[in-house]
């Protein structure tokens, strides 16, 4: 499932990120890749919040449709 219908508070690993390279190569130096926990902080207007690693990042709704993920 995309990361985009992950509610706040969840938790989920990331399976794959797809779209452009470029998309790939942005997100991975965030440390978006297969095997990440995230955690959601928070969701407002499609909009998010989410937790990798020890850093938390905003992602919009387009990026966070390319994030799928299974929850844990």
């Amino acid at each position: 499932m995309p990361l985009a219908m992950m509610k706040a508070g969840e938790k989920a690993r990331v399976l794959s990120v797809s779209g452009a390279d470029t998309v790939k190569k942005h997100l991975g130096s965030l440390g978006v890749v297969a095997g990440t926990i995230v955690t959601v902080y928070q969701v407002a207007n499609g909009s998010m919040i989410i937790g990798v690693h020890d850093s938390r990042l905003a992602i919009n709704e387009d990026l966070a449709r390319r994030i799928h993920v299974e929850a844990v």
